[in-house]
Parts: C-alpha cells; structure tokens; sequence
C-alpha cells in the first residue's frame, strides 16, 4: 500500500494546477500535469530498466523516481507562479509557455537522474 501511494503521490498536483490557474487556461494546466507525470514515470522507469536505479554517476542517495518527483514538483510551482501572473495571455501563448515548461522539465529531469 505504502508503495502505490508513493508512486501515485504527485495525482495532488492535478486539482492544484487545475483550480490555482485562470479559468481559460485549466484545460492546459490538466494537460501539461499529465504530460509531466507520464513523463516522469517514463523516465524513472527507464533508468532502472536499465540498472541505474541510483542515477548513473551514483552521486546522490535518493532513487531516481524521487529525484523526478523533486523537479516535478519544483516545476509545479514555477508553473503556477508563471500562470498567476499571465492571467490576460492567450490560449495560444500559454500552451506555448506551458510546453516550454515541460522540456525543462525533461532535460533537468535528465540531468539529475545522471547524478
């Protein structure tokens, strides 16, 4: 039990996302949680397919899951914190905003789990 709701932890980013950004850009916020946790999961799964479970340098102590579910979160809140202050932006530019957010996402992501 323990395990699955470590691994299903981040599902409380989705109703924060939803409701802490504006109205016309919640569909955008839901979209870009559940990119970012599938993409988080992907990640972590294939470092420890791969028998890097530890990253691959083996610097840091934390497994590699917790250390996408760190950046995730740190990202979470940058995005609310750039969502909050682009409340007159279109659909179109806050896609965009929110798509460059998750390739940071993955290459930080990726940087972190080579520790």
């Amino acid at each position: 039990m323990e395990e699955l709701l470590y691994y299903w932890i981040d599902i409380v980013w989705i109703p924060v996302l939803f409701f802490g950004v504006h109205k016309k850009h919640r569909w955008w916020a839901l979209g870009f949680v559940i990119a970012t946790m599938i993409l988080i999961r992907l990640q972590s799964e294939i470092m420890i397919s791969i028998g890097y479970e530890y990253g691959i340098i083996g610097y840091l102590s934390w497994n590699v899951y917790t250390r996408m579910l760190a950046v995730s979160s740190f990202f979470y809140c940058f995005f609310l914190l750039i969502a909050h202050f682009s409340s007159e932006s279109e659909g179109v530019v806050f896609m965009a905003a929110s798509l460059s957010i998750f390739f940071m996402v993955f290459f930080v992501g990726s940087i972190v789990m080579i520790l």
